[in-house]
């Protein structure tokens, strides 16, 4: 009997370190991965907008206020994207985790879906509605910024549990970042604004909102305080929805 019970502890001890090393493997690879990807994009970002600050206004047919707001968003963007990037790799191990294939198509889908609006023509705009639409794109990423740092360590692509955040902006509402996120997307839309546009605006809304559901989701079977934080915050617009 004795013997028998060596073998198992024995068994027991090699199959455990394998499962552990294939499970810290995998954390270090949605990582790296992700950070690498969003850190190419920060460094394409900044290369453009070095060709953007040398090249100026040198056209001379545009005026200040429009380069200045140009370069404002472009750098609000570098910081967002930058941030990103750091975080996928400090971020905290998740305690719970969506289950299934489909909830993480949707938050990869939501995440990438609204710049397929940028491959399609720019749309001719006058100089207030290019003034609007450069306001939202800039406030949106902006507040992103602010929102996705405040988040720190918690913040997660898939529909994760880590840490539970209800202060600063989560004592308002339960999704911040989506708002500011799709305030931001909006301003892009109205720079590319057609018939196709509008309907890959509204798929990256009805992705979003999935990827809310699959998130409250988590968060409800992660931590026992989630129902109570629900019932007092709003999902988006305070004392609306």
């Amino acid at each position: 009997m004795y013997a028998v019970d060596e073998r198992q502890i024995s068994a027991s001890a090699v199959v455990k370190p394998k499962y552990f090393n294939r499970v810290k493997l995998l954390d270090m690879v949605t990582r790296i991965v992700p950070s690498a990807f969003f850190l190419l994009v920060v460094l394409l970002k900044v290369n453009e907008l070095y060709a953007f600050m040398m090249k100026g206004n040198a056209s001379g047919n545009e005026p200040a206020w429009r380069f200045v707001a140009d370069l404002v968003s472009r750098s609000s963007t570098i910081c967002f994207l930058g941030l990103m990037s750091v975080l996928f790799l400090i971020r905290l191990e998740p305690i719970k985790k969506a289950k299934g294939i489909l909830p993480r198509v949707t938050a990869i889908a939501g995440t990438f879906f609204v710049a397929l609006v940028t491959f399609f023509p720019r749309a001719n705009l006058s100089m207030t509605q290019t003034v609007i639409a450069g306001l939202l794109s800039l406030v949106g990423t902006g507040i992103s910024v602010f929102v996705l740092a405040h988040l720190g360590r918690s913040f997660s692509l898939m529909a994760e549990a880590r840490r539970l955040v209800t202060t600063g902006p989560y004592r308002i509402v339960r999704h911040p970042l989506y708002i500011f996120e799709a305030v931001a997307s909006f301003g892009v839309l109205l720079q590319f604004l057609s018939f196709y546009t509008v309907l890959i605006f509204i798929g990256f809304g009805l992705l979003q909102y999935h990827r809310m559901k699959n998130e409250e989701a988590i968060l409800e079977n992660a931590f026992p305080e989630y129902p109570s934080y629900k019932l007092k915050t709003a999902r988006l617009i305070p004392g609306i929805y």
